[in-house]
């Protein structure tokens, strides 16, 4: 609405006096009193008229003012806020923390050597702090029932991230192993596809868990594709029961560290396509080193872990290298991944008498998921996600340790998506052991997972 002025009022009423005062002596004789009457009411009326308009327009003008004053004291109150959060060109943030992780529950039937049970499922709280654009602090919990009912608490990662460049990021402390794909990114319950982990990509399997030490990661694009890297130098494995340990050790048992890392292109957005190594000499286990870990000292020193390892017992060379794809794009997700691992020259001890030669591991799977939202109008159907999944792990050089670990893996599973967080999970497994004296086993595992 225009805004009307008291001299826009003034000048209506002077020009209507004026036009009456000249016709006037015109209309005199042609217009009676009655009309004159009518035609001032008529007048007056719209002068009342433009008088409520004039004090509408200005109380908008008023509300107008008040609004203006408003949003000017919240830019001024925007402006010193973003002055002080530029300080000599950089900005400048607050400290932040954030907290995620997932937790599952489940139950597994077995038809082989293994008794149906109820599984207690995991809590895995993981913590975020980040310090301006300069470091983030992140470490993730496990905490679940063991099978004699106690409660055990172990530290899956605790890090520090220093941003170095956009390019380059700075990680110490202990960090999930680099090397593949499926314990860095894919293990936690909400996250992959099946109940469990591929035959020999879990604990106990040949794929490195973590590592303690430093490692160097980012990405580098070159033109519209991208390359990443990730290196890492750390403590390294042990030799173990099973040959080797692959889970980050907090001390490092000889003088040599691990050299591990992971290289990958994208060809195009949805497809990457890694390459993964680690290798590292393994000091043997000795007496001392064994009995160590069955009953650990109330107070540990440097000298009784130095103790560990002699001089005289030659050290192993212990070489992985493997490769894997994903392709996610759509309703697709499929995967696979190879790992091969070989130990020389590691000698027993003395007391022990025992010679482990070489030894060598191999693992492989391969795995599709097709999620069928959009193929139905029927919301149930459009939360379901058919899984199919074939692995190998197998071992050489050591009898007992082949008849152990030498397995094949079938998965099928279908998945019911509550929410993009929450999933339920059916399906059958079918292991087939290679050793005649292990029965074949045939297991039903249901499961619920929730991210958060």
């Amino acid at each position: 609405m225009r805004a009307i002025s008291n001299w826009g009022i003034a000048a209506r009423v002077a020009s209507t006096v004026a036009i009456l005062a000249v016709t006037m002596p015109s209309y005199a004789q042609s217009v009676d009193q009655k009309q004159l009457i009518e035609r001032l009411n008529a007048l007056e009326q719209e002068l009342q008229n433009l008088k409520q308009q004039l004090a509408s327009t200005n109380m908008q003008a008023k509300e107008s003012q008040k609004v203006a004053e408003k949003a000017g004291k919240k830019a001024e109150k925007a402006s010193v806020l973003a002055s002080k959060a530029v300080k000599n060109g950089e900005t400048v943030r607050a400290n932040s923390w954030h907290m995620a992780g997932y937790a599952d529950v489940g139950i597994e039937i077995s038809d082989g050597e293994n008794f149906d049970t109820f599984t207690s499922g995991k809590f895995n709280p993981a913590f975020h702090f980040q310090y301006k654009d300069l470091i983030l602090f992140e470490s993730e919990l496990q905490i679940e029932t063991s099978s004699d009912g106690e409660t055990e608490i172990a530290l899956e990662y605790s890090q520090l991230d220093f941003l170095l460049h956009d390019n380059a990021v700075l990680v110490a402390g202990k960090f999930l192993s680099p090397v593949g794909q499926f314990q860095e990114r894919l293990h936690p319950s909400w996250i992959n596809k099946a109940t469990n982990a591929p035959a020999g990509f879990g604990h106990g399997g040949i794929q490195p868990i973590s590592e303690v030490g430093l490692m160097l990661r980012g990405g580098i694009p070159l033109g519209e594709k991208l390359f990443t890297y990730s290196v890492a130098v750390g403590n390294g494995p042990r030799a173990g029961h099973d040959g080797v340990e692959v889970e980050g050790f907090g001390r490092d048992d000889n003088s040599n560290k691990a050299l591990s890392g992971r290289l990958a292109f994208f060809p195009i957005d949805n497809l990457e396509f890694g390459a993964s190594f680690l290798t590292a000499k393994i000091a043997p286990a000795t007496e001392e080193a064994a009995d160590d870990h069955d009953e650990p000292e109330a107070e540990p020193d440097d000298h009784d872990e130095a103790e560990a390892v002699t001089s005289e017992l030659s050290q192993g060379d212990y070489d992985l290298w493997g490769f894997d794809m994903a392709f996610t794009k759509g309703n697709w997700d499929i995967r696979g991944e190879y790992l091969k691992a070989d130990l020389k020259g590691l000698d027993g001890d003395e007391d022990h008498d025992e010679a482990s030669g070489a030894l060598s591991w191999e693992a492989w799977y391969a795995q599709a998921a097709y999620r069928l939202s959009g193929i139905s109008d029927v919301p149930f159907f459009n939360k379901l996600e058919p899984v199919v999944r074939y692995g190998r792990f197998k071992a050489a050089g050591d009898h007992e340790l082949e008849e152990e670990v030498n397995e094949k893996r079938f998965n099928l599973g279908l998945n019911y998506w509550v929410s993009s967080s929450v999933v339920v999970k059916g399906g059958l497994e079918f292991r087939n052991y290679m050793a005649e004296e292990r029965t074949d086993d045939t297991r039903l595992q249901l499961q619920l997972s929730y991210g958060f």
